[in-house]
């Protein structure tokens, strides 16, 4: 049995959501939560979660986050994004993050089904309209890579964006302003010749290499 958790803040498509799989025969949920903190209160990282079913817009913190958590607290759960976003951005944060499958909620629930069932078996599950946003992502012509060094304070800013570091927690471990963070992430940008916090995690995650 394959142990499901889903994060949605709408009562209504949850509820849906949780009626469904829960009369799958292949599907145990084992909970439904609101919100990442509320998901975060009532689940006990020791228990066996095979898969996440995450909403990206979510009240307080974000779907995105709740992924970089449940990661780090159990790195074998698969976890698929259930949004409206169709953006390049929130695709490859989503994706950085450790996501494994993306699918509109404009999908049928068959189509979810099936998606979640792919990822267990070692696949990802895509929308098509987010496989083509994946593509034209990829087919961008390339600009040469700039002669321009990262300095010290850039790389470990680098690092700690990997880390899925808000711009203010990296300010507080730091002891710098957030103002003084974003001219840094903006020097960033600027020499990697990148334009967003996902390209640069999907393109530079090793600034030392």
């Amino acid at each position: 049995m394959n142990r499901l958790a889903i994060i949605e803040d709408t009562a209504g498509i949850r509820q849906v959501l949780s009626d469904f799989f829960a009369v799958q025969p292949d599907f145990e949920l084992i909970l439904s939560a609101a919100s990442f903190e509320e998901f975060v209160d009532r689940w006990n990282p020791s228990q066996r979660l095979d898969l996440l079913l995450c909403d990206i817009g979510l009240p307080g913190r974000s779907g995105i986050e709740a992924v970089w958590h449940i990661k780090e607290s159990s790195p074998q759960t698969q976890v698929m994004m259930f949004t409206v976003f169709e953006d390049q951005d929130k695709i490859f944060q989503s994706l950085c993050a450790g996501a494994t499958g993306y699918m509109l909620k404009s999908s049928q629930l068959s189509e979810l089904r099936a998606g979640l069932r792919e990822m267990l078996a070692g696949g990802a599950a895509i929308s098509p309209k987010i496989a083509m946003e994946v593509i034209r992502f990829f087919n961008r012509p390339q600009q040469k890579q700039p002669d321009a060094k990262l300095t010290v304070r850039e790389i470990e800013i680098l690092s700690l964006l990997q880390s899925g570091f808000s711009n203010k927690d990296i300010g507080d471990k730091l002891f710098i302003s957030v103002e003084t963070v974003k001219y840094h992430i903006k020097n960033i940008y600027i020499k990697l010749q990148i334009s967003s916090r996902s390209e640069l995690l999907l393109r530079f995650r090793n600034p030392l290499g």
